[in-house]
């Protein structure tokens, strides 16, 4: 996989204040909730690293950090079965947020939290099978979480996330090919909302999804489609 060290942006400041991206997502429950006052409550607790929590924390602060709209996100998945079809899902109830770096040549971390329970599907009948024990296992794992370790660009609006995925109960390295696009920036240049297109793949036996192996594909497609807005206290 080749990644260009060197990039430069064309356009307008308006387009990212940009170098290379830090992707910083966390649990953000804007529903009028003390949550929704402090991006990084939900994780607090030891759940996630305190240094990840911190520099979402100062992002907020600094006008940086964007949050997931739940409502216009997806994050879709696609397995192949018996005989030669796929079984698309979709996971509707996802929170999260993006900061951009303070300075151009940093790095940084992303979280993302997936609620498995939440699903539409292209086959309401496979749905209980995929949700269960052998697959999913939603009620035992209701919850995927996807920690970043590493955004980097080898376009100006296209690179890599290398992280890691949290999958029934599982956690193994991933990394997503993603795209941005700026939906809506205003007068002074500053970014109000943005789009994040970016896929991946994974092996379910390493997390630990061994259920009806000569039938299903070993192989999952996995598809972030997310809106991001700016975070305003």
């Amino acid at each position: 996989m080749r990644i260009h060290d060197k990039f430069q942006y064309a356009g307008s400041v308006a387009r990212v204040r940009r170098a290379r991206l830090l992707l910083c997502v966390t649990l953000a429950l804007l529903a009028g909730s003390a949550a929704a006052l402090e991006p990084c409550k939900p994780f607090e607790g030891g759940r996630v690293d305190e240094r990840l929590l911190q520099v979402m924390r100062d992002a907020a602060r600094e006008g940086r950090l964007f949050r997931v709209l739940p409502g216009d996100s997806r994050v879709g998945f696609c397995v192949r079965h018996f005989p030669l079809r796929e079984y698309r899902g979709e996971f509707t109830n996802i929170v999260g947020g993006l900061t951009l770096p303070p300075a151009m040549n940093e790095f940084g971390q992303a979280l993302l939290l997936i609620h498995t329970t939440d699903m539409e599907s292209s086959d309401p009948e496979l749905d209980p099978l995929v949700q269960g024990h052998g697959f999913m296992d939603s009620k035992r794992f209701p919850e995927i979480l996807f920690v970043g370790r590493a955004f980097q660009w080898y376009t100006p609006l296209r690179g890599y996330i290398y992280g890691d995925l949290t999958l029934h109960g599982r956690t193994q390295p991933v990394v997503f090919e993603v795209e941005i696009k700026v939906l809506e920036s205003d007068a002074e240049g500053q970014l109000k909302k943005i789009y994040l297109h970016g896929t991946s793949q994974v092996n379910r036996l390493q997390f630990d999804m061994y259920s009806h192996r000569m039938v299903v594909s070993e192989t999952v497609q996995l598809c972030l489609s997310v809106e991001l807005a700016l975070w305003e206290q």
